[in-house]
């Protein structure tokens, strides 16, 4: 986990402890809630820069958290990113903390744990940019998570593919689809996620939506599974012990490729997946300008360009990918949709 307030080096989790009794910013300053700021343009960027900072918590990979937060400071120098990187279920159990005790805590979320969201709106410890009064009219209604008791809040995709072990597969041999995973020369040749984890049920079943059978195909395939998540799976890979990763992140890849491992990454047909990476509000900011004022940033096309510059497999609503994007499906969160999709891939037991 990471603390890195930018232009002024990185504070170390040991540091974090005193901060909320060196500063009183996070408990909502003067009480000036999340949307109730009434300054717009030069007013809003002079008053943001008088509080200094905005503090952002993103699960993102580092790079892509760290290409949001220089954006926004190159565009807006008077006002630092103060980012937390971590995990989303250490990130939702942190936040969640800092709120309930009035210590100082993000006013800005990014990250992937919808059924903490769902939770967190009903009780109010975070809000969505629609309620704030802060989502533009004219942001696309398909890149917003819109059930399952969220609405009107904004999210991007970490697209997923399939990762390959060039030395193993000829470029002959490489998927084209998902449903090519399915394909008997495959068995045993496989890693991937751990089955029952609900983190791939949405992933798992958004593709099956799109590609009849593919479930039950992958139930016959013997993947190993690998909890480790998507470094270990990659790593595996690159060793040679599998031929072909069949959940791949391009981050992971890319990383490995840089190193000289033979890996590689396919978008398939009919289009990638992953998971949403929703962005929420705290209610009660401790920097409620300099919040507005990131808020604006992070949905613009200036901040989706500097996402895909950090990782290309991220995919936003201005920035066109090289992949058609199948967008998830949130029913894949419920509790029994879970367990549905991972008695398929056991093979109904």
């Amino acid at each position: 986990m990471e603390y890195r307030p930018h232009r002024t080096g990185v504070l170390t989790v040991a540091v974090l402890a005193s901060l909320a009794v060196l500063t009183a910013c996070g408990k909502g300053g003067p009480g000036v809630k999340a949307g109730e700021v009434a300054a717009t343009g030069e007013t809003l960027v002079a008053a943001a820069a008088k509080e200094g900072q905005v503090v952002f918590y993103c699960s993102l990979t580092p790079a892509s958290c760290e290409a949001l937060a220089k954006g926004f400071e190159k565009e807006y120098r008077g006002v630092s990113v103060k980012v937390l990187r971590a995990t989303s279920p250490d990130l939702s159990a942190r936040y969640a903390t800092e709120k309930k005790s009035a210590a100082e805590t993000a006013d800005v979320i990014l990250h992937a744990d919808v059924p903490f969201i769902q939770t967190a709106l009903e009780e109010g410890l975070v809000t969505s940019f629609k309620d704030a009064g802060l989502l533009p009219a004219d942001h696309p209604e398909k890149w917003l998570l819109d059930s399952e008791g969220i609405t009107g809040t904004p999210y991007i995709v970490d697209a997923l593919g399939i990762g390959i072990n060039t030395d193993l597969v000829k470029p002959q041999d490489r998927p084209k689809s998902w449903a090519d995973l399915g394909d008997p020369k495959w068995k045993g040749k496989m890693n991937g996620p751990h089955k029952d984890g609900s983190g791939y049920a949405t992933y798992y079943g958004t593709v099956d939506d799109h590609v009849d059978g593919f479930l039950e195909s992958l139930s016959k395939q013997e993947i190993f599974p690998d909890p480790g998540g998507m470094v270990s799976l990659t790593e595996s890979l690159a060793a040679g012990q599998y031929a072909i990763q069949s959940v791949a992140s391009k981050a992971a890849i890319d990383n490995a490729k840089a190193k000289g491992a033979p890996v590689d990454i396919v978008f398939p047909e009919p289009g990638a997946t992953g998971p949403a990476f929703a962005y929420t509000l705290n209610p009660e900011p401790g920097h409620p300008n300099a919040q507005k004022l990131f808020a604006d940033y992070v949905l613009s096309g200036k901040a989706d360009q500097a996402l895909h510059g950090a990782n290309s497999a991220i995919a936003t609503p201005q920035v066109e990918t090289e992949f058609e994007l199948l967008h998830p499906n949130l029913e894949y969160y419920q509790p029994a949709k879970v367990e549905e999709v991972a008695k398929i891939l056991n093979g109904g037991r």
